[in-house]
Parts: C-alpha cells; sequence; structure tokens
C-alpha cells in the first residue's frame, strides 16, 4: 500500500488490488501497472506522486471523527519518551490512530503497544486506519476505561490523550519501569497544571511541559511568505519520569 499525494487532495494506492481510493472513490488502475514511491500516477485529471505509507502521512488520511494528534506533537513525543526498538508502551485516546501507528513504526517485533480507549468506535476506526497501512503482530487493541485498567505487565513509557489524564496517575504508575516515561497530551493550561500536580504527587519528577508552534512557510519566486493557515495551538505535552523511592 502506498500514499499518493496531489496538489489538494492524499489517497491510497494498492498495488495488489490494483485500486487507489481517494475521498472515498475507488478507481481502478490496469492491472499491469507497476509504480514505486517517487513515480507519478494520473487519476481523474490529477497527477498524483507515489509516497511511501510513512507515519507523516497518516492523518491525510485516516479521517477526523476525533483531534488527531498531528506529526510534529507525535514526532516529540516518540523523541522524548524513547520509543524504539523492543520497548513497550501503553497508550489512552487513540482516536484514528495517528500516534498509535508512529509508535508501531518506531518498535520492532519484540516490542509491544497496548492501546487503550473506552470508545468502541475509536477502537475499530484505528484497528481499520492502520491495518489498510501494516499488518503489527505486537498491537493489542482494548476497548475499556483506563481509569480502572488492570494488568500486570510493565511498560517502558505511557502516553496518555484523553480529558483527565491526572486521574489516571494512580491507578497506572505501578504499571511503569523505574526510569519510564509518563506523558500526557492535553488541549488547556488547567489540564497541563493538575496532569503536573498529579506527576508530583505520584513520585514523579516532571521534566517539562512544552507547546509546539508549526508554520509553514509558502514558497513562491519573489513572493516567499509564511502560510495564512497556522495553527497556533494543539496541546501542552507533559514528560515526566518516574523515580525509584522506597
Amino acid at each position: 500500500m502506498f500514499i499518493i499525494k496531489s496538489d489538494d487532495c492524499y489517497g491510497l494506492l494498492d498495488m495488489e488490488q490494483h485500486t487507489a481510493y481517494i475521498k472515498n472513490e475507488r478507481i481502478s488502475i490496469p492491472l499491469n501497472s507497476v509504480f514505486e514511491p517517487g513515480d507519478t500516477i494520473k487519476l481523474r485529471s490529477k497527477t498524483f506522486v507515489i509516497l511511501n505509507p510513512d507515519p507523516q502521512f497518516f492523518y491525510r488520511i485516516s479521517g477526523r471523527r476525533t483531534q488527531t494528534i498531528l506529526p510534529v506533537d507525535a514526532a516529540y513525543i516518540i523523541y522524548t519518551g524513547s520509543i524504539n526498538g523492543s520497548k513497550k508502551i501503553l497508550e489512552s485516546g487513540v482516536g484514528t490512530g495517528n500516534l498509535s501507528y508512529s509508535i508501531l513504526n518506531s518498535i520492532n517485533a519484540s516490542g509491544k503497544l497496548v492501546s487503550v480507549d473506552i470508545d468502541k468506535q475509536n477502537i475499530e476506526n484505528a484497528r481499520k486506519n492502520v491495518y489498510s497501512l501494516m499488518n503489527p503482530d505486537n498491537w493489542e487493541l482494548i476497548n475499556g476505561d483506563i481509569k480502572t485498567f488492570k494488568t500486570e505487565e510493565l511498560f517502558d513509557t505511557i502516553i496518555l490523550d484523553m480529558p483527565e489524564p491526572w486521574e489516571c496517575v494512580d491507578n497506572l504508575k505501578n504499571n511503569l519501569k523505574f526510569g519510564g516515561y509518563f506523558i500526557t497530551y492535553s488541549p488547556t493550561y488547567n489540564q497541563a497544571e493538575k496532569n503536573v500536580l498529579s506527576l508530583n504527587k505520584n513520585n514523579f519528577t516532571v521534566l517539562e511541559t512544552v507547546e509546539l508552534i508549526k508554520r509553514n512557510i509558502l514558497v513562491r519566486e519573489n513572493a516567499t511568505r509564511p502560510d495564512n493557515n497556522i495553527i497556533g495551538h494543539t496541546a501542552f505535552i507533559t514528560i515526566a519520569v518516574k523515580l525509584n523511592v522506597l
């Protein structure tokens, strides 16, 4: 499966099915067609560039039933949460599966991602979106309430993208390894404050709370300028480490 991009939209190209999908439209392509990333293809009078199914494009084709963690935030979470190799990750608030897909692309087959969401439709949407691009054997999807979630597993990183993550810290802290990362993703100042206060009370040290602003630049000859459609705020990301306190 490949991602395809024109000037104004993204889609999918399934070489096995000889089919392209653009804005819910299914378009057949010739059976003898062979394409690779970097090639172009013409569909419905538009020229599309063929791209690898990399995490940065996931949110473009996954729909927007819920607020999506954008690539700039997902990349920072992956980096600061040391998500790689054989790490075990727990996340809650899967939404469209954007962060899930980024995590699954960052860990190897020995790693594991457990995704918990109280909304069954979110679980199904995330599963559909991710499995349209990959078939992970190390992803466990659970329809449940993270506030009361119980497991014997220990995780290297826990990530919460939900309305009241501070209410989950006490329940989840014993499932995080000492030195492991606890990350919250919240859109408002008062949520970020409650997250930090709760983490401080539960034997964590908060490394930072950040807001990432990304400004795209329109590059045109003699008319290069910032894009008018600036995303001024997405969420506050808090990164904390679990302390080994006896």
